[in-house]
């Protein structure tokens, strides 16, 4: 977030866990967890990638969610190795530890973390991931710093965070939306999902952050949805705090046009039995000296 205000930052702080921790949102992503596991795996992958897993390594996973990547690290860093997950309040990573308990994973925990603040000592991982939730983080560079403070010497950050605003999951759904109800103009300041479409600003904030060897990825992956349009569209219309902000202002008949314009873009990403679609990311990196 740019701007220096405290009241301000405090206002999105506010609204950025009452979205996310918010009973729908919860329940949302409860339900559709698997089929965004599956339509998501190439992210999880740059994630386990760009991180460098070893055996043993112990590793800070931010923005936990309902499990990505968090749950595939541990598997990756075996019995020797541990990791753990955080979140802004317990309802996902609630979930995440249920996922965690039936896969038979022993080498991870889960807490509720502030990333501006992490209640933990100096120094002691050997890495720090975040999938799909730096983007939010109202102060980026703040808590990239106590990403470096609870890094060991020579342990690195591997982010992956979503690249421009023009993605087909977003133009055939959303945006489809937005012709047909006015909503209030994005604030400037505020992170939003797509402010690392802007080429180089993930590597700057690492850099700005203290980070050595800091870089960015820019990478098209694919994602695939096995199920319908009109099942792909529910899942897009409940699991975001401000998609259902956007469906809360429309009338019935402008919802039910918008829809059937939704589903025609949507079978045009689809053969008949998968909707497929590519997804650009940015992938950030960077280590402690």
């Amino acid at each position: 977030m740019s701007t220096t205000d405290p009241a301000k930052l405090e206002r999105y702080r506010y609204k950025l866990r009452q979205d996310w921790t918010d009973e729908q949102t919860v329940t949302a992503w409860r339900k559709w967890q698997a089929g965004l596991a599956g339509f998501t795996r190439g992210a999880t992958e740059a994630v386990l990638e760009a991180a460098q897993l070893r055996p043993g390594m112990g590793v800070l996973d931010l923005a936990s969610g309902v499990g990505d990547p968090a749950l595939s690290i541990a598997a990756a860093v075996g019995a020797s190795g541990h990791v753990t997950a955080t979140d802004l309040g317990p309802g996902m990573i609630g979930i995440a530890e249920e996922l965690a308990h039936k896969q038979g994973l022993r080498n991870i925990d889960f807490r509720v973390a502030d990333v501006e603040s992490l209640p933990f000592p100096d120094q002691t991982f050997d890495l720090v991931t975040c999938r799909f939730g730096v983007m939010f983080f109202p102060e980026q560079v703040k808590a990239f710093r106590e990403c470096l403070r609870v890094l060991k010497p020579g342990g690195r950050v591997a982010f992956v965070v979503w690249g421009t605003k023009q993605q087909p999951f977003l133009t055939s759904t959303i945006d489809v939306l937005l012709k047909y109800v006015e909503m209030p103009p994005l604030d400037p300041d505020a992170p939003h999902a797509f402010m690392f479409g802007e080429r180089g600003l993930l590597q700057s904030r690492l850099q700005a952050a203290g980070f050595a060897d800091a870089r960015e990825e820019v990478r098209t992956i694919t994602g695939h949805w096995k199920d319908t349009p009109e099942e792909f569209w529910r899942q897009v219309s409940e699991i975001g705090p401000q998609h259902r902000a956007v469906l809360a202002k429309m009338s019935s008949p402008a919802r039910a046009t918008a829809e059937t314009e939704i589903f025609d873009a949507l079978r045009n990403l689809s053969d008949g039995t998968v909707i497929s679609m590519p997804l650009e990311i940015v992938i950030g990196t960077g280590t402690r000296a």
